[in-house]
């Protein structure tokens, strides 16, 4: 079996209780290979890279937080998505992360001049693993005006060209919007139309609409709460629903799971009289996501609600009081974001000039004492082509300046110096005996 994980922007907290379930209930489907567009790829390589849920619950609340922390929120200058992901990419994916996932995950890229759709799944260094992400997630405008380039081609979000890539007939497919998705939320005003847009199910309904306004506006930590839980309440209602449950032991026995064979509903798969098994379906009928996972959701809902400032911000007339006042911080914000990037810039361009400084004065430095004085040590020898050859040695530590020594090491080695007067005394009390 392989999964595929659809882009949503941040609605990609469904997928997070999505993963805790398969973790737990259906490892063997972690086996295969996993595909994904936008937040969906990203999804998809942590899954593959076993890295602890608590860790992207954390990254991902860290994410919103900033993202709504702005005066426009996300589209606010200060806040840079690619940046965010890419410092949370940085330190969470483990360095040889090329390695485990090639083969294995297969990203969904958007090619800009051309608009077609573009599967990659080979990553030779880290690097490019981490640019076929950044370039899966990128939204014009929303994350920049110029598309980052991979392999020297610039792409973009691939949920432009196709949104929920199915690898062969044998993919789960996964999907915050209510469709047709094998995993997906169940409203219960189902309606009868639905849209295919980049190859994902979307159910023409209130619900559905409501979702796509939070694709790109974060909500609050409560409503991300939620989402998360019915992720993994949608994950765990397909495992039963397919009887894809089993134990240990009878996982142990079972190779591959076949798509018709879950459609039948056949029973064959599985042992129908393991008692451990029925013990096992039994106890996800009333499962919930694990203490670790809604312990982070409470210590943002927490910090989100707790303080005169956050109630006051919540009060009503506040809330217009920052509306009318959006035309004056927005100026602000921009300022701020502006001296920020050339700090850094500056801080980059200042750390280089002084090395190519300290190069400069080094150098001269070493040209100074072989030109002046007297090497150390001089020995002759013949090269391939039986000629002659000297090399030379020279003492060039014997320098105060700070090309070759600190004021520190200046400092230490004056300490470190023989006194005369003590020398010749201790010459003469050896001369006695």
């Amino acid at each position: 079996m392989n999964l595929s994980f659809a882009g949503c922007g941040f609605l990609g907290i469904y997928h997070v209780g999505v993963a805790v379930c398969f973790k737990k209930y259906a490892p063997h489907l972690l086996l295969g290979k996993i595909s994904g567009a936008s937040f969906g790829a990203l999804s998809a390589c942590c899954l593959l890279c076993d890295l602890p849920i608590g860790e992207i619950t954390t990254d991902v609340l860290r994410v919103v937080s900033e993202a709504r922390a702005g005066s426009l929120g996300p589209f606010s200058p200060s806040f840079n998505i690619q940046n965010v992901l890419l410092e949370g990419m940085q330190k969470y994916l483990p360095h040889d992360v090329h390695k485990i996932v090639s083969g294995k995950l297969h990203i969904s890229l958007t090619r800009v001049y051309d608009g077609k759709n573009v599967i990659v799944s080979e990553f030779p260094t880290r690097e490019d693993l981490l640019q076929a992400l950044l370039a899966s997630c990128f939204v014009p405008v929303f994350s920049g005006l110029l598309p980052p380039r991979f392999h020297g081609i610039r792409y973009m979000d691939g949920g432009f060209s196709d949104n929920l890539p199915v690898l062969d007939e044998n993919t789960i497919t996964v999907s915050p919007f209510c469709g047709e998705s094998d995993i997906c939320p169940r409203d219960l005003s189902s309606q009868l139309f639905h849209v295919n847009l980049a190859n994902t199910s979307i159910e023409l309904s209130k619900q559905n609409m409501n979702r796509f306004a939070r694709i790109l506006f974060p909500p609050k930590p409560e409503v991300l709460s939620n989402m998360c839980k019915q992720g993994f309440d949608d994950a765990l209602r397909f495992l039963q629903r397919n009887n894809m449950i089993s134990c240990t032991r009878c996982l142990a026995v079972q190779s591959t799971f076949q798509l018709q064979d879950v459609l039948d509903d056949t029973t064959y798969e599985y042992d129908p009289d393991c008692e451990e098994c029925k013990t096992h379906r039994q106890d996800a009928l009333v499962d919930d996501l694990p203490d670790t996972v809604m312990t982070i959701f409470q210590n943002a809902i927490d910090s989100a609600n707790s303080g005169i400032v956050n109630w006051v911000m919540r009060q009503r007339a506040m809330r217009y009081l920052t509306l009318l006042t959006l035309p004056y911080r927005v100026p602000i914000d921009i300022m701020y974001a502006s001296f920020t990037k050339r700090a850094s810039e500056f801080r980059i361009t200042y750390g280089d000039m002084r090395t190519t400084h300290d190069d400069v004065d080094t150098f001269e430095h070493i040209l100074n004492v072989t030109s002046h004085n007297e090497a150390l040590l001089a020995y002759y020898y013949l090269d391939s082509e039986n000629k002659m050859k000297m090399t030379e040695i020279y003492d060039v530590t014997d320098a105060d300046t700070d090309a070759v020594q600190s004021p520190m090491e200046r400092d230490v080695n004056k300490q470190l110096e023989f006194d005369n007067d003590w020398s010749a005394e201790l010459i003469a009390d050896n001369g006695q005996y």
